[in-house]
């Protein structure tokens, strides 16, 4: 053993003495960086292992310290971007001594604002790097909580192509969100209804285990970040305290489901466990809620005895349930049980407990389906009997699907003569439009008004939802901007009055829109945008394609909101695309089209005619979609003459 860790040492040491390969990433593909890595605190720079906590390499709470690692770059149009999952607990990135991203925040004061659950990608922008060089690549870490790994502690950091590392971030939540839905969606209450008729017990606390459920994994998916106003510290809070009350949940379903009675011991635990739950909603400093949730963690120990207990029994009394149910409660505890101990030694949750809970729900379904064959004979019947109210409601549904299907036909004609038919007269332009509604009609506009020979104001819009509702919502969008652009010559004041006239009339039908003056004389054109996604600008003199930078509130959310402008000089040759989220959101398994594709095509087809490029991105997009769109497409073209 001795001879064999000798020659292993001389070995490590070799490796270590090569010079590692440089790192080389592009916006076509993904690349784990995992070598030349090193950490810089209280001004000593170390080699180190991302993908492992700093406490476990020897930095201990309180740690200030930078990672740092040099990468090669090849120059692509694709966006980049860099993913650490999550980071323990403050992070700071900067790119050639560029700060491109922050997650937390330590105030000047003194204030701690962490974000242990929010996923890290950052974009780089390809202007700050340099191409076929070095390029120096640091993230500035603040790490405090005593309990946790600290740093980049999940896995190794990915750099590449931005729009790949965003759909995988996509996939992981959504099947997380899969999980929620299966839990929040699949009617356990209505399900055990029917396997527990006499225990309404029993069907509360299932319930009540699902919600709770819930609760406890959506602190977990960006989304909940992203789209919310809510403070990490407020997901924290119900973290923590859905997870506290879980086993709660659990242990009072497993014993009304058997008809056990609680006894004071077990009342005491549910107490106990509730009183945590309780101290976790208060507004307590980090390391105190971890002490709380380690003394949650050794009490899962007795919800574990008490619960595996009930089954037990109920298992030598021949309960029918017991024999369908006990091993998914075997499943979850577990799943807790492994939980508890791989955060405990390495803080990468998996969350097995949500498997162990997807196996008691499958059991739940072999439980009615034993049930469901005591009575075939009765469900025979009715059977037949829903057979016959089936046909003759068929035939008074197919009457009134005719007079539905003349109705719609109706509409989308009705849209159809909304839309501008005729080319404008404005000098200077030529303009190509598109239009492909998901459903009859749809809720995409566009429309323009030529103010005079050299002045066109253009507006796109897309208003929430598919169907009748949004193409209803989309001409009032029209008859709203026909008014407006008669007196006002402004995009901004535009989009302002129709939010204020639209708000409390639209109701839950949002609407993005994006509104352009374009004045030929002048050489201008001035944006104004309501959450509308960018267009996309073809630089005749720079020769490439760009997104306009612009952002704005959406319109029919509050009267108040107001709207900004951008001004930008127009040269011959310039071309302008203009396009609803329906183009860069068309799917095909769960993939998205994505803006990546469109630079593609719109680069291949730059010195093509506008209507000829416009029938291949049609081609491209229908074909992406497997022939079914899933959104209403809708673009324009604006080229400069």
């Amino acid at each position: 053993m001795r001879i064999l860790s000798f020659f292993s040492l001389i070995f490590l040491t070799t490796s270590l003495s090569l010079v590692a390969e440089p790192i080389w990433i592009d916006g076509e593909t993904i690349t784990p960086v995992s070598e030349n890595w090193t950490f810089t605190a209280n001004g000593a720079t170390k080699s180190i292992h991302v993908g492992k906590g700093l406490s476990s390499q020897g930095y201990l709470p309180p740690v200030h310290g930078y990672y740092e690692v040099e990468f090669y770059y090849k120059p692509s149009q694709k966006p980049i971007g860099i993913y650490l999952d999550r980071v323990q607990e403050v992070d700071i990135l900067e790119v050639n001594g560029v700060k491109l991203g922050q997650t937390g925040k330590i105030t000047s004061d003194g204030q701690y604002f962490p974000n242990w659950y929010y996923k890290r990608l950052y974009f780089i922008p390809n202007h700050v790097l340099k191409e076929n060089t070095s390029n120096h690549l640091k993230i500035e870490i603040h790490f405090r909580n005593q309990t946790f790994q600290g740093g980049i502690f999940r896995r190794i950091p990915v750099l590449g192509n931005y729009d790949k590392l965003h759909e995988f971030i996509l996939l992981e939540d959504g099947r997380d969100f899969c999980f929620i839905m299966l839990f929040f969606g699949i009617g356990a209450y209505q399900i055990f209804s029917i396997v527990l008729k006499r225990q309404a017990k029993s069907n509360f606390y299932l319930l009540v285990s699902t919600l709770v459920f819930v609760m406890w994994r959506l602190p977990l998916l960006n989304i909940s970040y992203t789209y919310t106003d809510f403070s990490f510290f407020f997901w924290l809070k119900v973290f923590f305290t859905a997870q506290t009350i879980l086993p709660v949940s659990i242990f009072l379903f497993s014993y009304s489901l058997f008809q056990n009675k609680l006894f004071l011991k077990e009342r005491f635990l549910v107490f106990f466990l509730l009183t945590i739950a309780f101290l976790q909603t208060w507004n307590i400093e980090l390391p105190t809620r971890i002490i709380l949730l380690r003394i949650w963690e050794f009490s899962l120990l007795i919800v574990v005895f008490f619960i595996l207990r009930a089954v037990i029994r109920a298992a030598k009394a021949k309960r029918i349930e017991a024999y369908f149910l006990s091993f998914g409660f075997l499943c979850i505890c577990i799943g807790a049980t492994f939980d508890i101990i791989i955060d405990v030694t390495s803080g990468k949750n998996i969350y097995l407990t949500q498997y162990g809970f997807l196996v008691l729900m499958i059991l739940s379904g072999v439980a009615i389906s034993y049930r469901n064959a005591k009575n075939e004979s009765e469900l025979s019947i009715l059977t037949k009997d829903l057979e016959t109210r089936v046909k003759e409601r068929t035939i008074e549904l197919r009457a009134k699907n005719q007079d539905l299907e003349q109705d719609l036909f109706f509409a989308s004609q009705l849209q159809s003569y909304l839309l501008p038919k005729n080319h404008p007269n404005t000098n200077g332009i030529r303009i190509h439009t598109t239009y492909l509604p998901m459903r009859q009609v749809g809720g995409d506009l566009y429309d323009w008004v030529e103010l005079d020979e050299n002045r066109l104001i253009v507006l796109i819009s897309d208003v929430a939802g598919h169907g009748v509702p949004a193409a209803f919502v989309s001409s009032m969008v029209k008859v709203q901007f026909r008014e407006l652009a008669k007196t006002i010559h402004s995009p901004k004041l535009i989009l302002e009055h129709m939010n204020q006239s639209l708000t409390s009339l639209v109701s839950k039908y949002f609407i993005t829109a994006c509104c352009a003056l374009i004045d030929t004389k002048e050489n201008t054109i001035i944006f104004s945008t309501a959450g509308h996604p960018n267009p996309i600008l073809f630089n005749k003199i720079q020769n490439r394609f760009e997104f306009m930078n612009m952002k704005g509130p959406i319109i029919g959310w509050r009267e108040s909101f107001t709207f900004s402008e951008w001004r930008h000089d127009i040269q011959k040759g310039d071309r302008y695309f203009f396009f609803t989220d329906g183009v860069t959101e068309a799917r095909a398994e769960n993939k998205l089209f994505g803006e990546s594709k469109i630079l593609d095509l719109l680069e291949k087809g730059k010195d093509k005619d506008i209507k000829t490029l416009s029938q291949e991105i049609v081609v491209q997009i229908t074909k992406y979609s497997e022939a079914e769109l899933k959104d209403d497409v809708t673009f324009f073209f604006v080229d400069i003459l």
